[in-house]
């Protein structure tokens, strides 16, 4: 594929919509449409910038493991999703900064080890260019509500047994739905 013509169609207050025209293998014209929380000028820029964090965090206090999800109402489905505690960079914070921050926003909680931190990676490649690092971590504390008037987060920390069930009965977001299923299935997530 090759690019012929990349423009903004739409700027939004949250992403902004760009049509992308190829030229597919058979000489002819794909328009292609995607979104973007960033303003671009130049398509080379497209998947430069990584957008924030999702944080995997688990805690074992002497009794089972547990794993820290949250039940969020998400606008753009319309309903409520489980997923890890996720959350933009703040402009010069790091990974492990922003990871920090969106984990006691959301949640209340707080990193005590970082065990791994995986390579930027695309949320939606047939949307969007957003990307983002999942940071796997143990985490230590109490939960407590997020107070963000627009958020609408609950937070809790699950068995193997319990994230079973809500994988069979619930909506999840990807990237939490794949981590839980390998976590559940005795994948090792961390040293």
């Amino acid at each position: 594929m090759k690019l012929k013509n990349f423009r903004m169609t739409k700027s939004g207050n949250y992403l902004n919509n760009y049509e992308l025209t190829y030229i597919n293998k058979a000489g002819n014209d794909k328009v292609y449409e995607m979104v973007s929380r960033e303003k671009y000028k130049d398509v080379n820029d497209v998947g430069k910038k990584t957008a924030g964090v999702i944080i995997a965090a688990f805690t074992n206090d002497g009794e089972e493991e547990k794993i820290l999800l949250v039940r969020e109402f998400r606008m753009g489905v319309n309903e409520y999703v489980y997923a890890f505690p996720a959350g933009l960079s703040d402009a010069d914070e790091t990974v492990e900064q922003t990871a920090a921050r969106e984990l006691k926003e959301e949640t209340g909680m707080e990193i005590s080890e970082i065990t791994d931190v995986l390579r930027p990676a695309y949320s939606c490649t047939g949307i969007t260019d957003e990307k983002t690092v999942v940071v796997f971590c143990k985490s230590k504390g109490n939960i407590s509500e997020c107070t963000f008037d627009d958020e609408d987060i609950t937070a809790g920390l699950y068995t193997k047994e319990e994230v079973k069930t809500l994988l069979a009965e619930k909506t999840f977001s990807a990237r939490t739905q794949a981590v839980c299923y390998l976590w559940i299935k005795g994948g090792k997530l961390y040293d």
